[in-house]
């Protein structure tokens, strides 16, 4: 049996299906959920890690509206194609998060097993490649280098390395970080690293502007969030090279991810972000 609207989900001109929309609704008001509890009130997170750091807990708040604006953005846009990074990108932290949550079982259960955290962290990575497969979305829709290829390129490196890096959370990478981590943390940040730079290694090679678009506002408001986050808990971070580097990352990535957004509203979608103005 096929999913309602996957008939004619072959090609560029393909409406988003209903389902896909709840889907990522769905896990957009999870997300949301999250991160505003994490931003908002460190203390009550609703992520079931106990002994979050107020700063560690609204950076993890960042991290899941960060992601949660890409799923929003990318639930709203007309043509299924264009869901394409925002899906691979949610494949990529689920699967990560539900690896993280199985490997340190006994800390996320102090309050005995997450029921809703499990059934989501279960059934996205089943149901996401699923949707990618029937809709006909595993390859770009206009394949091709465009003129923030560099840009994300540049994001896929320096996440990349740093989610590599969190993932194996060796005692240099640990003391090189610019606040106190614990591995399951580190951990935990690296999941969302590498989704969002899978997200960005995709849309380098995507000239659609309205299948960047949400990729584009995603990041640049994980750069906003997570730079907020960071001065209002300035005096938590270690003196040295680790901190400097962090903010002009964020400064630095603020304005070429606005460039970016900017650029990409000028281009129309039949001429694509490869004939987009500086």
């Amino acid at each position: 049996m096929s999913l309602p609207g996957a008939g004619g989900a072959r090609g560029t001109s393909s409406p988003t299906p209903w389902w896909l929309r709840v889907f990522l609704l769905v896990n957009v008001v999870q997300d949301f959920g999250l991160g505003l509890s994490g931003l908002l009130f460190p203390a009550h997170i609703l992520v079931p890690l106990k002994g979050l750091s107020p700063l560690n807990a609204r950076f993890v708040g960042s991290l899941y509206l960060g992601g949660g604006i890409v799923i929003v953005c990318a639930a709203l846009v007309r043509r299924a194609v264009d869901t394409r990074i925002a899906l691979y990108s949610l494949f990529v932290i689920t699967a990560l998060v539900l690896a993280m949550t199985l490997a340190y079982w006994p800390a996320f259960t102090v309050d005995g097993v997450p029921t809703l955290w499990m059934v989501t962290y279960v059934v996205d990575p089943i149901v996401v490649p699923v949707a990618i497969v029937v809709l006909g979305v595993v390859g770009p829709a206009a394949p091709g280098r465009h003129r923030l290829t560099a840009l994300f390129l540049a994001q896929a490196v320096v996440l990349g390395g740093a989610g590599i890096a969190l993932l194996l959370a060796r005692d240099g990478v640990m003391t090189a970080w610019p606040w106190t981590l614990t591995p399951l943390l580190a951990r935990v940040y690296a999941a969302f690293f590498l989704a969002f730079a899978v997200g960005a290694l995709l849309a380098a090679y995507e000239r659609r502007p309205a299948a960047v678009r949400p990729f584009l506002i995603g990041s640049l408001a994980l750069l906003a969030l997570s730079l907020t986050t960071s001065l209002l808990h300035l005096g938590r971070f270690h003196h040295g090279p680790a901190r400097w580097l962090w903010f002009a990352v964020h400064v630095l990535g603020l304005a070429l991810f606005s460039f970016g957004l900017a650029t990409s509203a000028r281009a129309r979608d039949r001429t694509g972000l490869a004939a987009a103005g500086p």
